[in-house]
């Protein structure tokens, strides 16, 4: 009688780890971040070196090593009982693959890769966020990947969110999960994989709370574009974001061919709500962008990226970019301690609440809602309502507005040769002339939506705008 497979447990110096037979002589150790006493660790190396038997038996020895990976990262309970239905299915044969359904990871990659949005353009939008990849590589492919779309479960879709480490936000547990739901809801239309999508309604987390967040103060945002020692394209980055409102990946994406730089105009056709959007920039950022190009991209073709280090053609990488531009602070002499906290109820500075600092400035100095959303693309007074709070205080400390973005980084104040704002021409733009023509009639604001054509009931009367500095074409 031959003899039943325990494993061996090894202890690590970060836990411990189990060391299971593959097939003949070859073991592998299979780390158990799990188990935190050894009694739990050899009940856990017991039960995987069961699992890889009962996979051997079965023929199914190319599946030994992925699924020893899942088994020994599966929490007990439903996770671990999950876990051991799916090895049972493998070796039944109830979730072989065929060729005419796809696997899960195999259909979220047509769509993040746009082949769904060739197939079906009207009910497939192409993927253009780089994060719903990333959570689809890190939390949901290693756990539920490799299952057929028409054998994929609610208990799968449990798997994953089971799995994700308990540091996590409720934000992006939300974030996850809405990825896997959005994948098989395409599985079920337009790709007709499946039938239904077996994730019920109310499964996706609920997002508690907002914790507090903050923004820029003028004397810190002029710190950080003085410090010579945070490189250039990361200051203009910046600057930037809290000046024009842009989301953080929408700048990332600028080409020059989406800027006129002779009269300051940005055309953002491209956008996460794909509603496209335009406006006058800053006087001080159009300033800033010139000297910008001039400088380092003299060369630049249309299709190149704004924000690109010399010399190079790569775009910024803007996906952690909130560590940085912390680093840069505090390398820029920045130390009020708001900004770097994380707690239960405050949240440390994000590259995103530069896009806050943009809001709540404009509103504390006199912009309208409508004027704010035609910057930052907000169809819905509700977000931009969130700021008033913080514009009132603002307001109160009489902190003023940021310094024009040319004045506040040295190395893109304008050297010889270029021409001076005192020598464009400039055009007078009277805030009131936009009421006069209808634009923006008093009447109350929808709460639930922004309009040209109805601006907020709450916002200040109009004043006269500061003129502004515009290069004739």
């Amino acid at each position: 009688m031959p003899r039943e497979a325990k494993g061996e447990v090894r202890r690590l110096a970060s836990g411990f780890a189990a060391r299971i037979t593959i097939e003949g002589r070859e073991r592998r150790d299979f780390v158990l971040p799990t188990c935190a006493v050894e009694a739990a660790a050899e009940e856990r190396t017991t039960a995987l070196a069961r699992v890889a038997a009962r996979l051997r038996r079965a023929g199914r020895l190319d599946e030994v090593p992925k699924m020893l990976e899942l088994g020994a990262k599966a929490r007990s309970g439903r996770p671990w009982h999950t876990f051991v239905a799916a090895v049972e299915g493998l070796c039944s044969g109830t979730v072989e693959a065929r060729a005419d359904v796809p696997t899960f990871e195999a259909f979220a990659k047509q769509w993040t890769d746009g082949e769904l949005e060739q197939r079906f353009p009207d009910h497939a939008p192409p993927k253009k966020h780089e994060a719903d990849e990333r959570f689809l590589r890190l939390y949901v492919n290693p756990h539920v990947g490799h299952i057929p779309l028409d054998a994929f479960t609610f208990d799968d879709a449990e798997l994953v969110m089971a799995n994700m480490s308990e540091g996590k936000s409720a934000s992006t547990r939300r974030h996850v999960a809405q990825v896997v739901r959005r994948v098989l809801a395409l599985a079920v239309y337009p790709a007709r994989h499946i039938k239904e999508n077996p994730i019920p309604r109310g499964w996706l987390p609920k997002v508690k709370a907002n914790r507090a967040f903050t923004h820029l103060h003028p004397d810190e945002d002029r710190a950080l574009l003085a410090c010579r020692n945070v490189a250039l394209v990361r200051r203009l980055f910046f600057g930037m974001l809290a000046r024009e409102g842009l989301r953080r990946d929408e700048l990332g994406g600028l080409r020059w061919k989406d800027l006129d730089l002779g009269c300051g105009h940005i055309m953002l056709d491209e956008n996460k709500t794909d509603d496209p959007r335009s406006w006058a920039l800053d006087p001080g950022v159009a300033r800033a962008l010139r000297t910008w190009k001039a400088m380092h991209h003299p060369n630049a073709t249309p299709d190149d990226f704004v924000f690109c280090e010399p010399g190079s053609s790569a775009s910024l990488y803007t996906l952690h970019l909130a560590d940085e531009l912390r680093r840069d602070l505090h390398d820029a002499g920045v130390t009020r301690p708001a900004l770097f906290e994380r707690s239960k109820v405050r949240r440390p500075l994000r590259v995103h609440d530069l896009r806050a600092t943009f809001v709540t400035v404009s509103l504390a100095n006199g912009k309208t809602e409508t004027w704010v959303a035609d910057r930052t693309g907000h169809r819905s007074s509700v977000m931009i309502n969130r700021y008033r709070r913080a514009a009132r205080t603002w307001t109160e400390l009489a902190l003023g507005p940021l310094q024009s973005l040319d004045e506040a980084i040295a190395d893109l104040r304008l050297p010889h040769g270029l021409p001076h704002a005192s020598e464009v021409k400039t055009q007078t733009i009277a805030s009131n002339h936009a009421e006069r023509e209808g634009f923006e009639p008093s009447v109350p604001l929808r709460v639930h939506m922004i309009s040209n054509h109805a601006p907020s009931a709450t916002r200040s009367s109009l004043q006269t705008f500061p003129h502004a500095q515009i290069i004739a074409p």
